[in-house]
This record gives C-alpha cells, sequence and structure tokens, in this order.
C-alpha cells in the first residue's frame, strides 16, 4: 500500500504529465507556424530552382529525342547537371519533416512560392503545366 506522501507524489507527477502534454500538443501548431515562416523564403527559393531544373530538363531531353545532335546532347547534360538543385531542395524538405512539418504545409509552402513569383493567373498556370 503507498503511504499518503507516496499516494500524492503520483498524483502531483501524473497532473504535472498531463499539463506538459497539454502544452506540448497546444504549442505544436505555433511550432510549424514559426517553422513555416522562417524557412518560407528559402525554401521557395529551392521550390523554384528545383521546377526550372526539371522544365530545362524535359525540354533538353525532348529535343535531344526529336532533333539528335551534339549541341542538343551537350544541353541535355547541362540540364541533367542542372537536377542537382532539385537534390538539395529534396535535403531541405526532409530536415523540414524532420523539424515536425506535415506535406500539407510543405505543399502550402510551395505553392506560395510558386505564386509569389506569378503575377497573373496565366503564369500559375504555366507554372504546373508540362508541355510535351
Amino acid at each position: 500500500m503507498l503511504s499518503r506522501s507516496q499516494r500524492n507524489s503520483v498524483i502531483t507527477h501524473s497532473a504535472a504529465a498531463l499539463v506538459g502534454v497539454a502544452l506540448g500538443w497546444l504549442a505544436l501548431p505555433l511550432w510549424r507556424g514559426a517553422l513555416m515562416a522562417w524557412h518560407e523564403t528559402g525554401y521557395g527559393t529551392l521550390v523554384e530552382t528545383c521546377d526550372t531544373a526539371m522544365r530545362d530538363h524535359l525540354q533538353a531531353k525532348m529535343t535531344a529525342a526529336n532533333v539528335p545532335s551534339r549541341a542538343a546532347a551537350d544541353a541535355l547534360y547541362a540540364s541533367e547537371v542542372g537536377l542537382f538543385t532539385c537534390q538539395d531542395y529534396d535535403l531541405y524538405q526532409k530536415r523540414l519533416l524532420q523539424w515536425g512539418l506535415r506535406e500539407a504545409e510543405l505543399a502550402q509552402m510551395r505553392l506560395k512560392a510558386i505564386e509569389a513569383r506569378a503575377t497573373d493567373l496565366k503564369e500559375v498556370v504555366a507554372t504546373h503545366e508540362i508541355r510535351f
């Protein structure tokens, strides 16, 4: 049987643990919001550079397939080297996931980056389009 002081100790420790969990749960949205605000510019820049590199690679690949030449092969190689920026983007994204951001929040940050560089709806649509 627990003594009175042991019982009080269990109760106070349990209450402190519950308060800590509640505070942590309530603070999580604030933490995520702060992370998003802090990393929005850097992440947005990497989104743009990776998006541009993927578009350039697709265009170079299609050009090399349709009109094979030494210049097309060189352009394809250069565009493949440009894809290394996507590795930086991926590593940054993984780091943000480790710090507690969810995929939905990362998607929101990506959309903000795309919308920030577009001045009208046509540019937003063109950004999301892949042309063949």
